[in-house]
């Protein structure tokens, strides 16, 4: 068979299978095409959800902080509840609104001197986004919250986590912390190497002043050599 004929058969062969299947192709064609619509429908009805949602935890941020200076710690106090109350559907939302919405409501609890629920909102925050900026800023939230609730080991735990965080603006404060919160357990020779970190990472920073501070009154007495 010469090679015209060859292709000229595979052609026919081609357009029969397309002939005898048409409607299954066309069909399978048909849920190809919907599915790319109602993909672009769900991207487009999910981005416009996530600005609406970070659109309203704005708003209530803004009511929030709007002519709340010089008002009495009672007035304060029922306008952070009003908040929080308004927030509190967005808590469990993914992405960036959950996020900003755990991150508010921390800090509502903590404001409250409500460390237990500011502890938790903080690590809901930072399990949505472990990679965004606002991560080890709840870490070392969490780390200030367990601290007030007297839980070294926690406290400990999220300051490192917050301090091991790269590019954290906080890391010399968080060092620092991690530092105190080792002297607190005694744990003297972790406490100097937290200190000392901050020296030798950024010795211009004023918490290394302070970490020098600390390190001599650790050698007066006699914690450390």
């Amino acid at each position: 068979m010469s090679e015209k004929n060859e292709k000229t058969t595979s052609s026919e062969k081609l357009n029969s299978f397309i002939e005898k299947n048409r409607v299954c192709l066309f069909t399978v064609l048909g849920v190809l095409v919907v599915a790319v619509i109602c993909y672009t429908i769900v991207l487009s009805v999910s981005s416009k959800s996530k600005e609406k949602a970070l659109s309203q935890i704005d708003e209530i941020t803004y009511v929030l902080t709007k002519d709340s200076a010089g008002l009495e710690d009672a007035e304060l106090e029922a306008k952070r509840a009003v908040a929080l109350e308004a927030v509190t559907p967005f808590l469990n939302k993914g992405g960036v609104a959950g996020v900003r919405a755990n991150m508010l409501a921390a800090d509502l609890a903590f404001q409250a001197k409500d460390f237990a629920k500011a502890f938790d909102y903080y690590a809901a925050a930072a399990s949505k986004s472990k990679k965004s900026y606002t991560a080890p800023l709840a870490y070392y939230n969490m780390g200030v919250c367990a601290e007030q609730l007297g839980n070294a080991e926690d406290a400990i735990a999220n300051y490192k986590k917050a301090s091991d965080s790269e590019g954290f603006v906080l890391k010399s404060h968080a060092l620092f912390s991690l530092g105190r919160a080792y002297e607190s357990k005694n744990d003297n020779e972790k406490a100097a190497e937290a200190y000392n970190s901050i020296i030798n990472g950024s010795p211009d920073d004023i918490w290394a002043n302070v970490a020098k501070t600390r390190l001599l009154d650790m050698k007066a007495k006699g914690n450390i050599q």
